[in-house]
């Protein structure tokens, strides 16, 4: 009898545990982030799920006369910078989940607002359910994000991979040596800059092209790097 109810006990303790690691649910955050007008910032959308996730849109919205994104890159998302005006769409569907801690996208804006001025980068999570189905919806909790425009911050246009506040074919070079595992470029995540939705040799050919006046071919949205 004792040993029946230590049994029953111990199946509280883990329904107990359970419950409190669904109480935790979902969480989908944006940055509070700083960038000089006419530069550019990376933002990240981050959060954490304690179950998997089956399908997940977040619709990121913003003012479009203070910033536009430039790019999109996420591992787990397709991420669509030009669904309307002012209105960044993520869309995942995944048969085996994600879950634990997630990065669900990383942004860069382009700063075209004046200094002094702060853009809301305000998340919705639209749709959100576990592998088989089941609404999670009642589960998550968002957090908004901003893009402070301020004169004092560097300037760091897009395809500045080595953060030095020009673009250059230095640019490149610190994308080949990131992909190669040479050393670190400080602003890697500000290199896609033919929105493809990854940092990788056609960036830094891109660059180069740009830096020597010939035609880009870029895709509807992308903006035109100087």
């Amino acid at each position: 009898m004792l040993r029946a109810g230590a049994v029953l006990i111990a199946g509280a303790v883990v329904l107990l545990g359970a419950g409190q690691a669904l109480a935790a649910g979902v969480t989908v955050s944006a940055e509070d982030v700083t960038a000089a007008s006419g530069g550019a910032v990376e933002l990240t959308l981050s959060g954490h799920s304690e179950q998997a996730i089956g399908a997940l849109g977040i619709d990121v919205r913003f003012d479009e006369t203070l910033v536009t994104p430039h790019s999109c890159q996420s591992e787990i998302a397709l991420c669509n910078t030009g669904a309307q005006p002012g209105l960044l769409r993520l869309n995942s569907v995944s048969l085996q989940g994600f879950s634990g801690d997630i990065t669900f996208a990383t942004i860069v804006f382009e700063a075209i607002g004046p200094a002094g001025s702060t853009a809301l980068i305000d998340v919705e999570v639209t749709t959100l359910s576990d592998t088989i189905g089941n609404d999670m919806l009642d589960q998550v909790s968002v957090t908004d994000g901003s893009v402070t425009i301020d004169s004092l911050a560097p300037l760091t246009p897009p395809g500045d991979a080595n953060c030095d506040s020009t673009l250059s074919a230095a640019d490149g070079l610190a994308i080949i040596g990131d992909l190669g595992g040479v050393y670190e470029a400080g602003c890697f995540g500000l290199a896609d800059v033919n929105c493809d939705g990854k940092v990788d040799a056609a960036d830094a050919l891109t660059i180069l092209r740009s830096i020597g006046g010939l035609p880009l071919d870029l895709p509807p949205g992308c903006t035109t790097i100087a």
